[in-house]
Order: structure tokens, then C-alpha cells, then sequence
């Protein structure tokens, strides 16, 4: 690599440093110990985790990521109403204002539990925004009887609110999940080319509503095939 080569890519990282330095909030990843979890556990999750730490439910741009484990493997696709299986890799993940690491870190050692499983907390580690163009949403809470055109439509107005206009957007199928003790209904969502610094900001804002309960929680879009099945979510 020559020094052009070497100039340029340093002056790529140094950008993306000062706009991640723009960011309010960032991920907090704990580790944990847990075996199994019910698939539609976010809601129990989230209580046990703010009776620790009340203080998260004061503001809205806090969020709880769900838990995940594998979809699918030598041919079998896991059903919604199954259980999943947390391998060691699998963390904890807390959206949080960056002014809280210190706080959040008192959840270290506790030991929770969620629909009669325990989960362990370990030692966790900070996870900045990462500044990229794509970024997908597992849920985002949206009315069952909106078309998909209606839903972006929705989308796009209110992001247009915080300066953000974006172009490429497709989003799921609606689904339901339990939150309270209620049937509520979400759906997937991945919003492409976006300007980093709108990536950013709409990392730190998050879209609609029940960001406690891990929906409207932005990710970086890694491959196309996490989101070619969207339309069979």
C-alpha cells in the first residue's frame, strides 16, 4: 500500500471517529449465562433488567436489545413459539446514553430471571456506533391494518421531523409479540444509503416507539442476506 493509499484511509478512519464522537448513546454488551430463553421474552427481560436500574426508564431513547440464537441450521428453521438457545457469544445489550456507562456497569454480578430461567450478568464492554450507510431494525411497533406502502409512508414523515430523509427503505410482514400482557404487532425494517451522519443520529434516535422493549433499535445493516427474507419475516 502506498503512502496516498495510507493518507486516505487514515483520513477515512479520522472521520468516522468524529461522527461517531456525535453520538449520544452507544451499546453497553454484558455477558451472560443462560441456557434457554422463550422466543417472546422482551417484555419479562425488560422488567427484570429496570427493576435493577429503574433510572432506564426515564428516558425513551433508552432500549433493551432482544436476545437472540439461531434461526436455522441443517435444515431446520426455528419456530416462533419455541424456545431459543443463547450459545456463550450471546450478550446483553443495553442502548444507553454515553453520560450512564458508569451506572449501567452496576448490573455486573446480578443474577435475573426470566420466565423461570436465570440469566447471569457478567463483565460487559462498550460497542460504539459503528458509521454506515445501511442499517436495519428487527421490530418496530406499527399498526396491523397499515399497508407496507403506509407504514414507510409513516416512517419517512417522521424522520423528516429530525432531518433525516431517507430514499431506500423495505420493511416485513407485520408480526405480533406479547409486551404487557398485550398483543402488539411489529414489523422489520432496513433504510439503505443514508449519509453517515444521518446513520449516526438515527442510531441515536431510534424510530416509533417501546425502545424498552427492544423495538425501533437501529443496527448496521452487515450483509443483504440478513434482511432477503424480510418480505417472509
Amino acid at each position: 500500500m502506498n503512502q496516498l493509499s495510507v493518507a486516505i484511509l487514515n483520513s477515512m478512519w479520522e472521520e468516522e471517529e468524529k461522527l461517531e464522537e456525535k453520538s449520544t448513546m452507544i451499546d453497553v454488551a454484558f455477558k451472560i449465562k443462560c441456557k434457554t430463553l422463550p422466543y417472546d421474552h422482551i417484555s419479562e427481560l425488560s422488567n427484570a433488567i429496570t427493576k435493577l436500574a429503574p433510572w432506564m426508564l426515564e428516558d425513551n431513547l433508552i432500549g433493551v436489545h432482544t436476545l437472540h440464537g439461531p434461526d436455522f441450521g441443517n435444515g431446520w428453521v426455528r419456530s416462533e413459539n419455541d424456545e431459543i438457545f443463547l450459545s456463550k457469544r450471546t450478550r446483553l445489550i443495553l442502548r444507553i446514553p454515553k453520560i450512564n456507562i458508569d451506572k449501567i456497569r452496576s448490573l455486573e454480578g446480578s443474577t435475573i430471571n426470566v420466565l423461570s430461567n436465570d440469566i447471569q450478568i457478567g463483565k460487559s464492554i462498550v460497542k460504539p456506533f459503528l458509521v454506515v450507510r445501511d442499517l436495519i431494525c428487527r421490530s418496530v411497533l406499527c399498526n396491523p391494518n397499515q399497508t407496507e406502502e403506509d407504514f414507510l409512508f409513516e416512517i419517512k414523515e417522521q424522520l423528516i421531523a429530525h432531518g433525516i430523509f431517507i430514499k431506500k427503505a423495505i420493511c416485513g410482514k407485520a408480526k405480533s409479540m406479547q409486551l404487557e400482557g398485550k398483543n402488539q404487532f411489529t414489523r422489520s425494517l432496513m433504510i439503505a444509503g443514508l449519509p453517515k451522519d444521518q446513520s449516526i443520529l438515527l442510531q441515536d434516535l431510534g424510530i416509533g416507539d417501546g425502545r424498552i422493549y427492544g423495538c425501533g433499535i437501529l443496527l448496521p445493516h452487515k450483509s443483504i442476506d440478513a434482511v432477503a427474507n424480510f418480505k417472509e419475516d
